[in-house]
């Protein structure tokens, strides 16, 4: 019997499953008050933001980008865009990725719940690129 093949997930549909895995982990996490999740929930909005880059990247025909010069490319694809969009990036992989995944100086809850909400509404625009 032949296996049945299921279909690839798309970037931006994992971009949406980062997103849900994040507040999943930032509730848990403002719960326990662990900080081990609450940083991981930032990296995984972060990581969903980069997806969706990424997906918009694919269907414009640019290779997704790897290595240190990743996070410029992103932004510089979107400003040809939407200068809003690439602002925005910023905002996430300063407020998630450096602020509170590196530094350990993560918002509270609520600032956590309102930067998910950002990233799901960046995520939709960036969609439709």
């Amino acid at each position: 019997m032949q296996a049945a093949r299921r279909r690839r997930e798309t970037r931006i549909e994992r971009a949406e499953g980062h997103l849900a895995f994040a507040r999943q982990e930032a509730e848990v996490g403002y719960k326990d008050s662990d900080e081990r999740r609450i940083r991981d929930s930032a990296e995984k909005t972060w990581l969903a933001v980069c997806e969706a880059v990424d997906h918009a990247m694919e269907s414009h025909g640019k290779a997704p980008p790897v290595g240190p010069h990743a996070h410029s490319e992103r932004r510089e694809f979107l400003e040809r865009f939407d200068l809003s969009l690439a602002k925005d990036m910023a905002y996430f992989a300063e407020k998630l990725h450096g602020d509170c995944f590196y530094s350990a100086r993560c918002p509270t809850k609520m600032g956590m719940m309102n930067a998910m909400e950002e990233a799901e509404q960046f995520l939709r625009r960036v969609k439709n690129l």
